[in-house]
């Protein structure tokens, strides 16, 4: 493996105090590779998001240890540490402002981190991401979904990160597009030697961009396999299993069979 870039060391995450605590991320560890793509799978609710979300500072009452490139995390970030690690979000329809025309918000980030080639810059990212310079001033209104997504991909990467955060980035686009945006990012990935943390619920789009895969429920890594054991159904455990066999397709008999994990 490549040098370290993210290390995870029992990783805990409570939302809530005391007896209403909800203890939504329970001892994770992993490490990710310089220019790795690693997955995350499980269903809703079952704390992947929220891994994520405590590695770019969205959510601050964690414990554990979390080492990015040569950072190691605290809860007060710097700017040197977001220009690092950049997250593109599950929703392209609410992660862009609708008042704000994309060449807004390609500009937002490179103002604050004081970068004098904005111009150049904004269109290099559009290019970048198949969209061309006249969806420059367009507002996301005037954007399909697909083109919202490539926008918020451009705005990730628009700061040179090293680290890229996926959070669901296909699930609320057509299956078409899914497969466009899924092909963006592994050329983009490749072309610029980014490392990818992606979580999803869906084992077919994990197993489409990364080699490793841990499977979470209700907050706990309970597995973790390789691309390749995804692909022949070789699991160790049963929950994972029974996400593969989902990920197959609707099938009344399995769907008899399904049992819900404590």
């Amino acid at each position: 493996m490549n040098k370290t870039m993210i290390t995870i060391n029992n990783l805990n995450v409570l939302f809530g105090q005391g007896n209403n605590a909800i203890h939504a991320v329970r001892d994770a560890s992993f490490t990710l590779g310089e220019g790795e793509s690693y997955g995350i799978v499980g269903e809703s609710g079952s704390g992947k998001s929220t891994i994520l979300r405590a590695l770019v500072g969205l959510v601050d009452n964690w414990s554990g240890e979390m080492i990015v490139g040569d950072q190691k995390l605290t809860s007060k970030r710097d700017k040197s540490g977001r220009k690092l690690m950049q997250m593109v979000f599950q929703d392209p329809y609410g992660s862009l402002h609708p008042r704000r025309t994309v060449n807004d918000t390609l500009a937002e980030p490179l103002i604050i981190h004081h970068f004098s080639d904005i111009d150049e810059r904004i269109l290099n990212a559009l290019e970048e991401v198949g969209l061309g310079r006249e969806f420059r001033f367009r507002f996301p209104h005037q954007l399909s979904g697909g083109q919202r997504q490539r926008i918020a991909i451009a705005r990730a990467l628009i700061l040179e990160p090293r680290v890229v955060l996926l959070d669901e980035p296909t699930s609320a686009l057509d299956v078409s597009v899914q497969a466009e945006i899924l092909n963006l990012l592994v050329r983009l990935r490749a072309d610029h030697g980014l490392t990818y943390l992606m979580v999803s619920h869906d084992l077919a789009v994990v197993g489409h961009l990364c080699k490793r895969i841990a499977v979470m429920n209700r907050g706990v890594i309970i597995e973790e396999m390789s691309d390749e054991q995804l692909r022949t159904g070789e699991m160790n455990e049963d929950y994972t299993r029974q996400l593969w066999v989902a990920s197959k397709g609707y099938d009344l008999e399995a769907l008899d069979k399904f049992i819900d994990f404590e």
